[in-house]
């Protein structure tokens, strides 16, 4: 039984020490080097950042090196904290703030760079292996295993802390799942960043499995992702939906066969019923799974495979609660909802609930509450602000749209306060307000200026660049020369979304 996440690897890597572990290009390494290799950076970090359980930033592109820094941060005892390299300063003063400027893994020119200062890693030791292993024992499963950062409403991004038990309890259940074994061929498409890659990285350690870290580019060219798919034997992947979408839009997968690729997830956003139906055309021998889940949750909480005949499929539903995970529907008035087909605010409890948010106690006491349904003991539920429900009809939750102003965008969590934020920070802007357009799946930012005229988008995209990443830039720009308000003064969104 593992204790902790770091167990899957160490008890894989004896188990099958020459199996092939990652795959990045044409590099590929086994899980005993990785294993070497972790262990040899785990110790400097082990030497340059003393003490246990601190953040400790992973600022790489995914890569087999970022596995292997990853990996040898929980090895040094410490907290990982995945991070984009190419996020704007902005956003990176603002999580190191919460982390209190953290020691940081990169790359350098000859190597792993600690705290810094480049580092040697061309030996393991026998030694160096059994101190860092001793030293795991005094840690326990409810020890944060990472922290991911989220966008937040007020433009300050917010630090997700996940347990050790918690991931190992996703992963337990994943591996059984969808029968993750060593005969498994991975195709990983989430940054490092992203919360999908926790089941990308350790069901393929528990499960002894081959992961390709799949280059960006043929995510930008689909051709060539698909024809690697086909070319790799890839037999499990685990994709946002617009990604399949496109797909499905070109129809890429006509001409291709894919019969290695056995199991095809998808989460992260809300998948196209047109392209689910495509999908099962297409790949009639693959199973589907639709899986839902906020980051604060360990990654999902809610799945569904899909069976039967497509024609017959009317809509996507999320699915059922996955194994040691509660489900609550909470009213307006935070009442819970027991009757089926009335919308209420998703909650999720159980083992999979994060920590809390790193550093910021009121964030985390305001969507991290009580079972208003237990009164007995303390059982915490997260509010994920979505709205859905469960169905008389066939007894699955369906989702029925946001709370607030967060959205899910190519698989990311965005808040489109953030991006107000943002341009607030612009000194021509008087008014500014962000919608996103579901359909299109677009995000559009309406402003006014001082000027009375439109700010010259050049101008626009490098203000934003300093504080937003690509996937959170607008796709379009507006400009007002009043916005419509409601009869308390509010902008009034409603009429603003009627005009996308």
């Amino acid at each position: 039984m593992q204790k902790l996440a770091i167990d899957y690897l160490i008890q894989t890597k004896t188990r099958h020490p020459d199996h092939i572990a990652l795959v990045e290009a044409d590099t590929r390494i086994t899980y005993a080097e990785l294993w070497q290799s972790a262990v040899a950076l785990g110790y400097r970090i082990r030497q340059a950042v003393p003490g246990a359980r601190r953040p400790v930033v992973v600022s790489m592109d995914k890569s087999i090196a970022a596995v292997v820094a990853i990996l040898a941060v929980q090895l040094s005892s410490h907290i990982y904290v995945p991070f984009d390299p190419s996020s704007p300063v902005e956003r990176r003063k603002a999580a190191w703030r919460l982390l209190n400027d953290p020691p940081t893994v990169e790359m350098g020119r000859n190597g792993f760079c600690v705290a810094g200062q480049e580092v040697r890693t061309d030996t393991c030791t026998l030694e160096q292996e059994a101190e860092l292993l001793d030293r795991l024992r005094s840690l326990t499963n409810l020890d944060p295993l990472y922290i991911i950062f989220t966008s937040g409403t007020t433009g300050e991004p917010k630090g997700v802390t996940v347990s050790n038990a918690a991931v190992i309890d996703y992963i337990d259940w994943v591996v059984t799942t969808y029968q993750v074994t060593d005969r498994e061929i991975i195709g990983s498409q989430a940054p490092l960043y992203f919360d999908n890659s926790v089941l990308d990285l350790y069901a393929s350690f528990a499960g002894g499995a081959t992961l390709h870290l799949i280059e960006q580019r043929k995510f930008r060219f689909l051709s060539d992702l698909v024809g690697y798919l086909e070319q790799q034997r890839i037999s499990l992947i685990f994709f946002v939906p617009s990604l399949l979408a496109n797909i499905a839009t070109f129809d890429l997968l006509s001409g291709q066969r894919l019969e290695s690729l056995r199991k095809v997830l998808f989460a992260g956003e809300a998948m196209p019923l047109n392209t689910l139906k495509y999908l099962r055309k297409k790949l009639p021998h693959a199973l589907l799974s639709n899986l839902y889940g906020p980051t604060e949750i360990t990654v999902d909480a809610i799945y569904h495979i899909f069976d039967g005949e497509p024609d017959a499929w009317e809509a996507v539903p999320l699915g059922t609660a996955c194994e040691n995970t509660k489900i609550v529907f909470l009213d307006d008035a935070g009442q819970p909802l027991t009757a089926n087909d009335v919308v209420g605010e998703i909650c999720v409890g159980g083992i999979g609930v994060a920590l809390g948010y790193w550093n910021n106690p009121e964030k985390t006491a305001a969507a991290f509450i009580q079972n208003p349904e237990n009164s007995s003991y303390r059982e915490i539920i997260y509010k994920t602000g979505d709205y859905g429900y469960r169905s008389a009809k066939d007894g699955l939750i369906y989702f029925a749209g946001r709370r607030d102003q967060q959205i899910k965008h190519l698989g990311h969590r965005i808040e489109l306060g953030e991006i107000e934020a943002a341009l607030a920070a612009i000194e021509a802007f008087q008014q500014c307000c962000v919608l996103y357009h579901p359909e299109a799946q677009r995000i559009v930012a309406f402003y006014s200026s001082s000027s009375q005229t439109d700010v010259p988008l050049p101008d626009l995209y490098r203000r934003l660049s300093e504080f937003l990443p690509a996937y959170m830039m607008p796709h379009e720009f507006r400009h007002l020369a009043a916005f419509p308000v409601t009869a308390n003064g509010k902008i009034d969104r409603a009429q603003l979304l009627s005009l996308l």
